[in-house]
């Protein structure tokens, strides 16, 4: 249960690398969620397959926002000050990028399924909102009205209008529009506060998005806490810890490898390799490994692993365990609106960079048929877009033989077609460039990562099911770390960064290339 997150989230962070942003972000959340669900050996987690990774893919979507190239940069130095600093503000990235990842998630774990059917509309009227905006220009528009800080207060402001505006239309809007107005609000806070009027910038002249971040973070820990949703703090403090230590020690591996350091200095096959995606793929181990982890805690144990649910009575090994999330409705809309989600919208806001890429290097040409090239890959991907729609539907109404009808089944079938597409797709980008050996190894090692994260997930059995007959819920303060757990992870983190700092500059005499400086 820690193995096949971490080896999910690697190669999605690898693949993230590649396309960047927040589409990027998001196979990675999509893939590390399903791969908790599935190793659970839980059914009911099993049910709400779909839910996990539509919410994983949104919840690391948000951490996409922000720019981290030049902080890598004082990482590069040779000032304990700036590299100390550097690898201090990856923490903080990495750190808001697995909270807000892991607290979003855990809301499919804790939350009624009639709660979360409530949010299909608003969520999906603000995609469409934010689709109009940007076909009009409008997005582009408003955003060269006031660029100073170079961040995303469009989607935040406009998200803000819209879920106020929803909020007024319907009664049951209100529960899911209070909570994503609070983040909305959140992060425009957060922004304003911290960089507007403290004057704190982290990478200037990059973008502040963090500062945003940090709001919204706040926004979605005060909903968390105000709901008494221990389990959902746990797991966002996991992946709070995790993802701030994954981001730190791979970019430690980077610039080991950028200072050709030891071994890696005298060993020609270690030379030449591209450690920026080397430290990508190991944020993406740690941080998965400790959501993997945190989900963990809250399932049952068994001193003997080997022993089926059926032969254990579940008050010999149950001392604390999550109970089942509440199905108190029949709807599905958020599996059908989640489906289409993960297998059109975000291949297309991926793989659609693929054939700008080939257009740009002349890989394909510039007409066919007296049209442009890239109007067949057009008719192409909605083909292929109307027939995974039509599948969905079919599927929905128990039509398709294709899919199976256990939800383990289909659980798997998401998992494998989300990593394989985004394999895929990546491996074609890739492709003209594999000459290199860099791209070429980085490849070899995302297909070897899918192929063991395959052999994982196949070999997973439904006979081997572990639902306890009682749980404590999801507000139980039993969920709650302790405190002395909280100040024993903020000394050692703070002893790592100056540590891991200090390594670093044992390392180079000089600056690294593509170093910068934060503080004269």
């Amino acid at each position: 249960m820690i193995l096949l997150p971490a080896l999910a989230m690697s190669v999605g962070w690898g693949f993230r690398g590649d396309y960047g942003h927040e589409a990027g972000a998001m196979v990675p959340g999509a893939l590390v969620a399903l791969a908790v669900c599935l190793t659970s050996r839980r059914p009911d987690w099993w049910n709400r397959a779909t839910i996990m990774a539509f919410l994983g893919a949104i919840g690391w979507a948000f951490g996409g926002q922000m720019s981290y190239g030049r902080v890598i940069g004082y990482t590069a130095g040779s000032q304990w000050i700036d590299v100390t600093y550097g690898y201090a503000s990856l923490f903080l990235i990495g750190a808001l990028w697995g909270g807000i990842g892991a607290g979003v998630l855990s809301l499919a774990l804790t939350m009624k399924r009639s709660e979360l059917e409530r949010f299909v509309f608003p969520l999906a009227f603000l995609w469409a909102f934010w689709l109009a905006m940007d076909l009009s220009g409008l997005t582009e528009y408003s955003h060269e009205l006031w660029s100073s800080y170079d961040v995303d207060w469009v989607a935040a402001v406009s998200a803000a209008l819209v879920f106020s505006m929803l909020y007024r239309a319907r009664p049951d809007f209100h529960r899911p529009c209070r909570f994503l107005l609070l983040l909305s609000i959140g992060w425009c806070a957060g922004f304003f506060i911290l960089t507007p009027v403290l004057g704190l910038r982290m990478t200037p002249p990059r973008g502040d998005n963090w500062a945003g971040c940090v709001g919204l973070y706040l926004a979605l820990v005060f909903y968390l806490k105000r709901a008494q949703n221990s389990v959902a703090l746990r797991l966002s403090a996991y992946g709070f810890l995790f993802g701030g230590v994954g981001f730190l020690l791979g970019d430690l591996i980077n610039m080991l490898g950028r200072s050709q350091w030891s071994i890696i200095g005298s060993w020609p096959m270690l030379q030449g390799l591209d450690y920026w995606k080397w430290m990508e793929q190991f944020f993406g181990l740690v941080m998965g490994a400790g959501i993997g982890w945190g989900a963990k805690s809250l399932l049952c144990q068994t001193e003997d692993q080997d022993r089926k649910l059926s032969e254990i009575d579940s008050n010999e090994f149950c001392s604390r365990v999550l109970a089942a999330p509440e199905e108190d409705t029949t709807a599905r809309g958020f599996n059908f609106i989640g489906l289409v989600f993960l297998l059109v919208i975000l291949p297309w806001k991926n793989l659609h960079k693929n054939v700008i890429q080939w257009q740009k290097e002349k890989w394909i040409p510039e007409e066919f048929w007296n049209m442009p090239a890239g109007f067949w890959f057009l008719v192409v991907g909605l083909l292929l877009s109307l027939a995974i729609i039509v599948a969905i539907w079919e599927t929905r109404r128990q039509r398709l033989a294709l899919i199976p009808d256990s939800n383990l089944g289909r659980a798997q079938w998401l998992f494998l077609l989300i990593l394989w597409m985004s394999l895929a797709g990546d491996f074609s980008k890739a492709l003209p460039r594999l000459a290199e050996k860099s791209v070429f190894l980085v490849q070899l090692s995302f297909w070897i990562t899918g192929a063991l994260c395959t052999l994982l997930v196949v070999r997973l059995k439904e006979d081997d099911q572990r639902l306890p007959q009682e749980g404590l819920t999801w507000s139980d303060r039993r969920w709650s770390l302790s405190l002395f757990t909280k100040l024993i992870s903020v000394i050692l983190t703070a002893a790592l960064i100056g540590s891991v700092g200090w390594l670093t500059i044992q390392t180079h005499d000089e600056p690294l290339p593509g170093s910068h400086l934060r503080f004269e």
